[in-house]
This record gives structure tokens, sequence and C-alpha cells, in this order.
């Protein structure tokens, strides 16, 4: 009867060790669960909450490894990159375009791309041709990742000379949208240096027009 007794009794134990073994490792994968949940949530936290940027900011463009002062401009729509000695000329039966940034310091060598399209830009009555009557002029566009902060974005950038302004890289609406930025006017280089940690809008690169 004690031999029974016993035996009950350490049938028991091993049991309930079991059991409260078993509830261990639940929480532990529970545990650990969570903090990759929690992890997931805040890496979405960091890319998909907006940012605020100020009028003005340092930008980079690591694809012609140069740093510019850039205006971010809600007025405007497309981004535009400061460039001169412009060629439009066709590669293995695709288009390109040449060019020299109009950059202080960086406008030695001449660039190449791959050309994405062209755009019509409306002209100032100040600029329009005389002889053409032209109202608008047609610009080639590239695309370039653009970086402000710790976000990066893939951009149609149009090229013009923009020597004669006091930035060499406008960003407008499309730019900043993707960015999902909002621009306060009392702020100016907000961001601090371009850091690129977070990549933005590469799921949208393969979509057609």
């Amino acid at each position: 009867m004690a031999i029974q007794t016993m035996t009950t009794f350490s049938a028991q134990l091993t049991a309930r060790a079991l059991s409260i073994l078993t509830a261990f490792l639940v929480m532990a994968v529970l545990a650990g669960g969570g903090s990759a949940v929690a992890d997931e949530a805040d890496d979405y936290q960091a890319s998909n909450h907006k940012v605020i940027f100020g009028l003005h900011e340092h930008a980079r463009i690591e694809a012609l490894e140069v740093s510019v002062e850039a205006k971010l401009d809600t007025g405007a729509v497309s981004a535009s990159l400061s460039a001169y000695d412009i060629n439009m000329f066709e590669r293995d039966g695709e288009d390109w375009v040449s060019f020299r940034l109009g950059i202080d310091g960086a406008d030695k060598d001449e660039m190449e791309l791959p050309l994405d399209t062209t755009v019509r830009i409306r002209r100032r009555l100040a600029d329009i041709d005389e002889e053409t009557q032209r109202t608008y002029t047609r610009r080639p566009v590239v695309r370039l990742m653009v970086c402000i902060g710790e976000r990066q974005v893939p951009m149609r950038v149009n090229l013009t000379d923009r020597r004669n302004f006091s930035y060499p890289l406008l960003i407008g609406s499309e730019g900043l949208r993707d960015m999902r930025s909002l621009i306060d006017p009392d702020q100016e280089f907000s961001a601090g240096q371009p850091l690129c940690s977070v990549t933005l809008g590469m799921e949208d690169e393969g979509e057609e027009d």
C-alpha cells in the first residue's frame, strides 16, 4: 500500500513538473513572438509615420555621389536637378541623356543616365521665346534615389539649369508624398545630414505609367 502511494505521488509530481515546464515554454514562445511582433510594429511605424521637414533640407543622391541643399516646394509637382550641357542620345536601342551637374564642385565630370521620359514644363511669361512663342520647355527626366534624413525614395527628376537659383535641387509634391512628409515653414534643415537608413516607394518601381 505504501509503495503504491509513493508511486502515485511520484507520478503526480512528474505530471506537475511537466505541466510547469510546458507552461514555461509556452510563455517563452509567446514572449519571443511578442517581441518579434513589437519589432515589426516599430519598423512599420518608423517607415510609415509622417515626418516633418523644413523648407530647405540636406539631400543626398548616391548614384551621382553628390550631397546638395534642396528646396522643398509643395507648389511644384515634380523634382528638378540643376544640370547643363544636356544632350539626349540613343545607346543600344535605348534612350539616354548626358549632362554636367550645375553644382559647385561637382560639374567636372559628364554624367550619363538612362532616360525615363521627357516632361513639358510651363515657362514663366518672362521666359517665353519671342521667336517660337512656345509657352513651355521640354525637359529630360531620369530616375534617381533621393535621400533626406533617414528616408530615401526613388523619384522622377527632370534636368534643367538651376545655376541662377539658390538651391540646385527642388523637390515637389510627388517626392514629398512618397517620403510621407509634411512641411513646416518655420523649420530649416531639421532632418540633419542624410542617413538613408529607410527606403520607401520601391513597391511602385515596377508599375507602368
